[in-house]
């Protein structure tokens, strides 16, 4: 029913990262693959965000269902939102100078009858580099998020989020948050267990839509109820030891060692030279630095 992100215990490289630099490297990577379309910057990036992932050592059936709705998501980003905005979509290219490769069978609509028309829709070398580019932003940031779940103890997180500056309350909610969602799965889980001991097939409902919800009653209204009554036994213990009335400290304390911070260093050096080739607008048409120049097409493919 939902994306269980369950935290796997395992002696690597990644799950000795303090949480804070894993935070910090998704945020600097994702700000820093915002601000270009440059081909050759993005594959940096994704052939590091791919060292990043092996080195969590997490197999595909650990992370299966993540994968699957980031392909498909990024499936819509990239292929049919070109096809659906007709190639009109394409940050960072030449738009007035593009190389033709082959055309497909399209369709347009327009304002006047007969509102829709069939209209070849070209394939240039921009438009596919820039899909290219787009997959690979994607699947990137994706390899340097899946393995926060999986790779951070959820005793952490709280500890994490108030260490990175936000305040008591807030962490602890995100930290909640991060609990919530597994107890949750447990809970309808077993739920459905019991339920189908008892005969209900959620497999064969039939009828229309109310009717489909409203045969789901006996699988959740019990784990609605069953959240509710677990936050609220959580709301009496921090009122009982008056949460929020004073700052709060922490039993877990975070440090940082050489590594983290050899590899935040390197993550914020990389961020301030994109936006900096972003600032000045990557004006390298000619010479050696011609990669940097909007989407960095070689030569030999848009001569």
């Amino acid at each position: 029913m939902l994306i269980n992100f369950t935290y796997v215990k395992r002696d690597t490289p990644i799950h000795r990262l303090n949480p804070r630099v894993k935070f910090a490297v998704l945020f600097l990577f994702g700000l820093s693959a915002a601000q270009t379309s440059n081909f050759w910057l993005i594959l940096l990036g994704f052939i590091g965000a791919c060292f990043y992932y092996s080195a969590a050592r997490l197999t595909w059936s650990e992370t299966r269902k993540p994968w699957l709705f980031i392909f498909f998501l990024g499936f819509i980003l990239v292929f049919l939102n070109y096809f659906i905005s007709g190639g009109a979509v394409l940050q960072g290219a030449d738009m007035s100078h593009q190389h033709a490769i082959f055309s497909v069978p399209f369709i347009r609509f327009s304002w006047h009858a007969p509102f829709i028309t069939g209209s070849p829709l070209p394939m240039t070398v921009e438009s596919v580099v820039f899909m290219v580019t787009q997959a690979l932003r994607i699947v990137g940031i994706a390899m340097l998020a899946i393995p926060i779940p999986y790779t951070i103890d959820p005793a952490l997180f709280g500890a994490t989020f108030r260490e990175m500056g936000l305040g008591d309350k807030v962490a602890y909610a995100i930290d909640l948050s991060f609990r919530f969602l597994p107890t949750t799965v447990r809970n309808f889980t077993t739920t459905l267990d019991a339920q189908r001991a008892r005969g209900f097939e959620v497999e064969k409902l039939r009828g229309g839509l109310f009717s489909k919800v409203a045969r789901l009653a006996p699988m959740i209204v019990p784990v609605v109820i069953g959240s509710i009554v677990e936050a609220e036994d959580i709301i009496n213990a921090m009122e009982l030891r008056c949460f929020g009335v004073t700052k709060r400290t922490w039993l877990i304390d975070l440090h940082t060692t050489g590594r983290n911070r050899a590899l935040l260093w390197l993550c914020l050096i990389a961020f301030v030279l994109i936006t900096l080739l972003d600032i000045l607008g990557f004006f390298f048409a000619s010479g050696p630095l011609h990669v940097l120049h909007t989407q960095g097409l070689p030569r030999f493919l848009a001569p």
